[in-house]
């Protein structure tokens, strides 16, 4: 079959989005790939699975004083408030398409880049950058409390609402788009070409909707380029 991107059935989701969950489950059982590449690394992979040992969660985020320590750890304190609210915490939409693809005896691959790879890249983000996002997100988090889980799903699924917000993010954040889309969007189609090559079969690629369009066009270039 090739090197052919059809083979790869993209899978879009909305980080903790009950409706997320169920859709991979039936994309994986419909599909019954040869592969499910889920937007993971090893580390945050066994954070998921093991959540006792290596998720201190509490109330209040603990802050250390070192910024891309700080502002990652505000970034989880959001994403806890909307698991929270929603009933599905930020990975449940991965393992359950882990657990399908198992079930199928497909092949799992963790494709994200090592998340020690993109605190590192952090530290190459401009501070006003950082400060300003860090400011943002106590707000953003308060905004949520207010208005509803469910009003903040049912518009992030509106036609061209996540292209909206990424068009939005990358004009007032250059640098953390760059670090924590952009360089993930190629690392993770470099994986996706890894597999395209190794395998004859089809391949779910399970995804945060924001990475669908840089990961496809990533990979596209690639594949033209070999």
């Amino acid at each position: 079959m090739g090197l052919n991107i059809d083979r790869i059935i993209f899978v879009g989701v909305i980080h903790t989005d009950v409706d997320s969950v169920k859709h991979v489950r039936k994309m994986v059982k419909e599909t019954k790939p040869e592969v499910v590449a889920v937007e993971l690394d090893k580390e945050r992979y066994a954070q998921l699975t093991n959540p006792d040992t290596s998720n201190d969660s509490t109330e209040t985020p603990q802050f250390t004083g070192e910024m891309t320590q700080d502002f990652v750890q505000h970034l989880a304190s959001l994403e806890k408030t909307l698991g929270d609210m929603t009933g599905s915490n930020v990975g449940d939409e991965m393992l359950a398409a882990i657990e399908e693809g198992r079930a199928l005896g497909a092949k799992i691959a963790l494709v994200d880049r090592p998340i020690q790879e993109t605190m590192q890249a952090l530290m190459t983000v401009p501070l006003n950058e950082l400060y300003g996002m860090m400011n943002m997100l106590p707000d953003a988090t308060k905004d949520i409390v207010d208005e509803g889980a469910k009003s903040l799903m049912d518009m992030l699924k509106e036609n061209g609402a996540i292209e909206n917000i990424m068009g939005e993010f990358r004009n007032e954040y250059p640098g953390l788009t760059d670090v924590l889309i952009n360089q993930r969007d190629r690392y993770v189609a470099k994986a996706l070409h890894f597999i395209l090559n190794d395998v004859e079969g089809k391949v779910v690629a399970v995804l945060g909707a924001g990475h669908l369009t840089g990961v496809r066009e990533s990979l596209e270039r690639l594949i033209a380029e070999s």
